[in-house]
C-alpha cells in the first residue's frame, strides 16, 4: 500500500470538486491539489497552467508555467541557449558542456539514476526465443562501453541489473558479460554458420537478421542501436536499425527495442520488478510494461511471496530472486541508469533536481525579475 500511494500515477484530488463536475474532467473541476492548475493540454504539444493561490504549501512565486514539447534533444538545447525557454529536461552530455560554458545558463543533475536505458528482448520473435541465440546476442554487445557513450560520468552509471543499487543490491546477480568468443560458440551450437563467407551467419539457408528498434525522443536510443549494430556484425549477426516512435514497441516487428523508463516508481523493489516482467499487465494494456511478452509461471510464484511480506529487507530478497530469473533468461538487456539532467537559466530560483523524472517543479521554484 505505501508503494502504491507514492507511485507518480497516484494523485491527490479534491473528491467533492471532482464529483461535482462529472467524470474525468479535472481541468474544469479544479480538483487537483498541486501548486499549479492546468488550463490547457494538447497531447505532445503543450501543457499550460496558472498558479494555485490556495496551495497547501503556500502560494508559489510564479503566475503559471508553460510546458512546451520539444522532442528533439538538440532543438531543446538550442531553445534554452537562445533564451526561448528557461528550463530544459533530458540534456545530452554534449549539451551539458555547451550549457555550462554559456553565461546565464547552468546544468543541474540529480545524482541517483532512477531510470534505466535498456533493450527489451522480444520473446515472440522465433529467433530470440532460442536461448542460445539470445545468449549470443547478449554476449556480443559490450553494454558497459555503450553506457559510457550514453551516460558518461556525472550523467549516469552502468546498469548490470534492472534496478539501481541505490534501491537494492543483488550479490551474484549479473548479466551476460561481453565475450565474442562465447557469442560465436553459442551461434554455432544453435546451428548457425557463415557458409557463404559473406561475414554473416545463416541456418538452413536463412541469414540471422534482427531488427533493433527505438525512438528519437531519448537521445540515448539511436546511439545504443548503432553501437549494437556494429558489435553484432562482428560475430556475424546482421542487424537493421529502425528508429521510429515509442508506440512501435507494441508491434511484433522488432527483436530488440531500446527503452528509457523510470524503474523506481516507489521505494518497494518488488513493485518495480513486477511492473517490468509482465505480472501486472500484458503488452496490450495501457499500464503494460511487458513489451517482450515474457511469460514464466515460476516467476509469478516468486513475486507472489511478497503478498504477505511487509518487511523491506525480505521484499528486497524476493526482488533479487525475481531479478536472478529474468537476468538468466535475458528478458531485457540493461545498459545504464540515467540521471535526470537539466539545463537551467540563471533566472530560475529554488529548483532542486529530484532523482525521479516526474518530480520537476514544486511550489518553491521561481524566477528572478
Amino acid at each position: 500500500m505505501p508503494g502504491l500511494l507514492t507511485a507518480p500515477a497516484t494523485a491527490t484530488a479534491d473528491a467533492a470538486a471532482s464529483d461535482a463536475t462529472g467524470e474525468g474532467n479535472f481541468l474544469d473541476a479544479d480538483a487537483l491539489t498541486g501548486p499549479y492548475i492546468p488550463t490547457n493540454y494538447i497531447v505532445e504539444e503543450r501543457l499550460d497552467s496558472v498558479v494555485h493561490d490556495d496551495h497547501w504549501g503556500g502560494k508559489p512565486p510564479l503566475a503559471g508555467i508553460n510546458h512546451i514539447a520539444i522532442p528533439d534533444t538538440n532543438s531543446r538545447e538550442l531553445a534554452l541557449q537562445a533564451g526561448d525557454i528557461d528550463f530544459a529536461i533530458n540534456v545530452s552530455p554534449e549539451g551539458v558542456e555547451i550549457i555550462d560554458g554559456q553565461p546565464g545558463l547552468r546544468s543541474q543533475t540529480a545524482g541517483i539514476g532512477t531510470s534505466v536505458v535498456m533493450w527489451w528482448v522480444n520473446f515472440e520473435r522465433g529467433t530470440l526465443a532460442d536461448p542460445l541465440v539470445r545468449g549470443a546476442v547478449a554476449h556480443a554487445i559490450h553494454r558497459q562501453s555503450i553506457a559510457d557513450l550514453v551516460a558518461p560520468a556525472g550523467t549516469g552509471s552502468y546498469a548490470d541489473n534492472l534496478l539501481p543499487e541505490a534501491l537494492v543490491t543483488c550479490p551474484g546477480v549479473t548479466g551476460p558479460g561481453f565475450d565474442r568468443v562465447r557469442a560465436r560458440e553459442l551461434l554455432s551450437r544453435a546451428g548457425y554458420a557463415d557458409t557463404d563467407s559473406d561475414g554473416y551467419v545463416e541456418k538452413d539457408g536463412q541469414p540471422l537478421e534482427i531488427v533493433i528498434g527505438g525512438y528519437p525522443q531519448r537521445f540515448q536510443l539511436p546511439i545504443m542501436a548503432e553501437a549494437a549494430q556494429a558489435m553484432l556484425g562482428e560475430v556475424g549477426i546482421r542487424a537493421d536499425v529502425q528508429i521510429t516512435e515509442w508506440s512501435t514497441v507494441k508491434e511484433p516487428t522488432w527483436y530488440l527495442f531500446g527503452w528509457y523508463n523510470n524503474v523506481v516508481d516507489a521505494g518497494d523493489p518488488v513493485l518495480n520488478v513486477s511492473k517490468f516482467v509482465g505480472l501486472e499487465a500484458d503488452a496490450e494494456s495501457s499500464a503494460a510494461n511487458n513489451y517482450g511478452h515474457y511469460d514464466n509461471s515460476g516467476l509469478v510464484g516468486i513475486v507472489a511471496q511478497a503478498g504477505t511480506v511487509s518487511d523491506l529487507e525480505e521484499r528486497k530478497r524476493i526482488a533479487c530472486e525475481a531479478l536472478a530469473v529474468v537476468t538468466e533468461e535475458i528478458v531485457f538487456l540493461p545498459v545504464a541508469h540515467a540521471y535526470m539532467v537539466y539545463g537551467v537559466s540563471e533566472r530560475v530560483t529554488g529548483f532542486e533536481p529530484h532523482p525521479h523524472r516526474v518530480y520537476i517543479f514544486d511550489h518553491r521554484v521561481g524566477l528572478t525579475e
